[in-house]
């Protein structure tokens, strides 16, 4: 057991939630008799006696385990663990083990159910995390889709290679080939004074030495491919196939803070840990042919992201492999369509908007998406592009994505325009009047490139953002229309539920909460310097530039993940029943804990949005 420097415990919990809402006679109390352990990696810790009581992970890494071995949470730094021993005497037989080596805080039991006590928002943190870890427990003992292969949130540390093969920048082509034929590997690490410096693989040996008729006397520094992508050793296998996916690479080397490679990870090796994958279905899907065989790869889509819910993957995680996989049947199709259609006769780019752009798609999401032309198109042109942007689209329709609804579509010829085009378009929307015009439009604001040099996309966002900085006008206007749509509370902060319908007495989940948060990301987002296009980034970079206040920045991106949460549990549980992937909740159906804390998340919503018109709507009647 460490020594105990109080005033160091002290400024690491006034920076961790729950602890830093408590006073600071509240923190000191709380900090009464508190112990700090070391615990070694592997080792499994047993809240008996005076162990029973809650622990903070200080620096490290641990799992939370039911009493069969299945994966319940994963925590780290300013994370908790022994709440169900604290709140219910651990009914359900949790474990602890330690992913690696960790200094923990253990409180006196005593102290800390006295605060439980006397502060009711402490104790509905806790209770809520108890709740969290039950609702996990229940998804892991009833993973019906889930196979024992689909373990994404597996460390790397456990299936990437640990014997490196690696070379100098000054050795040779042919010597880096002779000790990759020996070592029966495909790639190999270029190293400068311990540290990653490039890699060289089997398709650079053929594209940059043999297809050119190179010297094999050339040293490495001269082919490798410099800087590459690198993960780091503490990451997940979702994080390393979401990488691999969006960089279309077969090599991740894996490295320590120091920049020193510690392993390696291939295609081959996330494959074959996977049976049905992200990774797996990227791959699939850039080897069809035809539309119609890329129909039958997609068919397995929503099985893919029920899995991924199944399997309790962070919901932004969630999100950005839909999105890698969206993006990735986009370019296929563009691909096919140019087959069929001959060459693009101009360079353009393929732009998505909404929820692929934010990368938070989710089951059954639909497109919004247009084209960047790099010129005025002659007659015969622009039938080119409406033929391409139609295949796309009714391809991406035919593959489950659904067609917009608002025909916000690269099929439209509305959204098929020049770099010019689009710089009046958003020229116009910030010099919009009317709220309702501008909340249609609003999407658009949510802008990412997915195929074609994305630097003429870039200079668009620049010149809105120009714009943006010299409306305050339309910051107000904006955020006046965003904020029409209120939480579902009522006055005595009873839920507002649809009164009649297919969906009477339920919530909708999207367009009552999570959609009101991107909405007010957005207005934020666009007031800031630099553009960001997720809504957590974007609530990042608002308190990150003084827009918004900390705490309200952090509540609003915690109410984003709850009711992402909400919404992702609700919608399998809808696709499981009827195939639809509805986003509607019964609020009956949860428990009175968790009702006040989504009571409490849409309060969060409410209070986002009056900071929202303070500072953007004050003064503008």
């Amino acid at each position: 057991m460490a020594a105990i420097d109080i005033p160091e415990v002290l400024k690491f919990i006034d920076s961790t939630p729950p602890f830093s809402s408590l006073t600071q006679i509240q923190q000191k109390q709380l900090l009464t008799g508190v112990a700090l352990t070391y615990a070694r990696q592997g080792e499994k810790l047993t809240l008996q006696g005076e162990q029973a009581t809650l622990h903070l992970i200080r620096r490290g890494a641990c799992e939370i385990r039911s009493a069969q071995g299945g994966l319940v949470d994963k925590l780290s730094d300013g994370d908790c663990f022994g709440v169900s021993t604290v709140l219910e005497q651990n009914p359900d037989g949790l474990q602890v083990v330690v992913l690696e080596d960790s200094l923990i805080y253990r409180f006196q039991k005593q102290g800390f159910q006295s605060l439980l006590q006397e502060d009711e928002d402490f104790a509905l943190f806790f209770a809520h995390t108890r709740s969290s870890r039950l609702r996990k427990l229940s998804r892991a003992h009833a993973t019906d889709l889930a196979t024992p292969a689909l373990q994404l949130s597996t460390p790397l540390s456990q299936i990437m290679a640990r014997t490196l093969i690696s070379a100098s920048t000054q050795d040779t082509v042919q010597q880096a080939a002779a000790v990759m034929t020996e070592a029966r590997v495909s790639s190999i690490l270029v190293l400068e004074q311990n540290k990653l410096a490039g890699i060289v693989t089997d398709r650079d040996l053929r594209s940059r030495v043999l297809a050119v008729g190179a010297s094999a006397e050339l040293p490495l520094h001269e082919i490798m491919t410099r800087h590459p992508a690198t993960i780091d050793e503490h990451s997940l296998v979702m994080h390393a196939q979401t990488l691999m996916s969006e960089k279309n690479i077969h090599h991740l080397p894996v490295v320590s803070k120091e920049d020193i490679p510690v392993g390696m990870i291939t295609a081959a090796d996330l494959l074959r840990h996977q049976e049905l994958s992200p990774l797996l279905l990227i791959n699939q899907i850039n080897r069809q042919l035809d539309v119609a065989s890329l129909k039958k790869v997609c068919a397995q889509l929503n099985t893919l992201i029920v899995n991924l819910i199944l399997t309790d993957m962070k919901t932004t995680d969630i999100g950005s492999v839909i999105a890698a996989i969206s993006d990735s049947l986009t370019r296929r199709l563009l691909e096919l369509g140019m087959a069929a259609l001959g060459p693009a006769p101009l360079p353009f780019q393929f732009l998505v908007f909404g929820s692929q752009a934010r990368k938070d798609q989710s089951l059954g999401s639909d497109q919004d998406n247009g084209m960047m032309l790099s010129r005025t198109p002659n007659e015969q042109e622009a039938q080119y592009f409406a033929e391409l942007a139609t295949f796309v689209c009714e391809g991406l329709a035919q593959c489950g994505i659904r067609t917009c609804p608002g025909d916000i579509m690269a099929s439209n010829p509305k959204w098929r325009m020049t770099q010019e085009g689009w710089q009046q378009a958003f020229a116009n929307w910030v010099e919009a009047s009317s709220p309702s015009a501008l909340l249609n439009a609003s999407i658009f604001f949510d802008i990412r490139c997915v195929y074609g040099d994305a630097t003429p996309v870039q200079e668009v966002i620049e010149s809105m953002q120009t714009r943006v900085a010299k409306s305050s006008l339309f910051l107000a206007t904006l955020t006046r229309a965003a904020t029409v749509s209120k939480p579902p509370l009522g006055f005595f902060r009873n839920f507002l539920l649809e009164s009649s319908g297919e969906h009477k007495h339920q919530l909708d989940l999207k367009h009552q909460g999570l959609a009101l948060i991107n909405d007010l990301a957005r207005i934020y987002g666009l007031g800031c310097q630099r553009y960001r296009i997720s809504t957590k980034e974007r609530l990042e970079q608002a308190a990150r530039e003084k827009l918004m206040g900390l705490d309200i920045a952090r509540n609003l991106m915690d109410a984003w993940d709850e009711l992402n949460e909400l919404r992702l549990q609700a919608q399998r549980q809808h696709w499981q029943n009827s195939g639809e992937p509805s986003a509607y909740l019964d609020p009956s159906e949860l428990s009175s804990l968790e009702r006040k804390h989504l009571k409490s998340t849409f309060a969060i919503i409410a209070d986002g949005q009056s900071a929202a018109l303070q500072r953007f709507a004050r003064g503008y009647a």
